[in-house]
C-alpha cells in the first residue's frame, strides 16, 4: 500500500474570519484526537470534514478515504497495464509475433480486473451497473 504525503489545506482568500470553540471531555476530546489521527486530519479539520459531508447515513470519513485510496491502486495499475500492452500491441503489430511478456501482462490486468470488481462490489454489491463489461 502507497502512503501518500500529506497536503496541508488551501488557505482561503482572506483567511478564516471565524473561529469556533468547543468544550468538551477529555476523553471525548482524546477520542477525536485518535480518530483525527487515523483520518490524517487535524482536529478541527475532522470536525468540519465529518459536520459537511454529504450523507449523514453514508460512508464514515475514514471509510470514504479508505475506499478512495483502494480505488487509487487499482486506477494505477489499470494504467500502468494499459501503457505496457498497448507497446506490445505496437511490437506485435511491427513483427507480427506477440512479445514474450503479453501472457504476464494478460494475467497482471484480469488481477487488475478482479480487485476492481472487488471493490465496486464492496462498494455497493446491488448495483450491478458498476460491474465492468466483459
Amino acid at each position: 500500500m502507497t502512503q501518500r504525503k500529506t497536503r496541508r489545506q488551501r488557505r482561503v482568500k482572506g483567511g478564516s474570519p471565524v473561529s469556533i470553540h468547543v468544550r468538551t471531555t477529555e476523553s471525548t476530546y482524546t477520542a477525536l484526537v485518535v480518530r483525527a489521527a487515523f483520518a490524517g486530519l487535524s482536529v478541527p479539520r475532522y470536525l468540519i470534514e465529518s459536520a459537511l459531508r454529504s450523507s449523514t447515513t453514508g460512508w464514515s470519513l475514514r471509510e470514504q478515504r479508505w475506499w478512495a485510496e483502494r480505488l487509487d491502486t487499482v486506477e494505477t495499475r489499470l494504467i500502468r497495464i494499459g501503457v505496457n500492452l498497448n507497446q506490445m500491441a505496437a511490437a506485435t503489430n511491427s513483427t507480427g509475433q506477440p512479445p514474450q511478456g503479453l501472457h504476464a501482462a494478460l494475467a497482471y490486468l484480469a488481477e487488475t480486473v478482479n480487485q476492481l470488481q472487488g471493490v465496486l462490489t464492496a462498494i455497493d454489491p446491488a448495483d450491478s451497473s458498476r460491474e465492468p463489461s466483459p
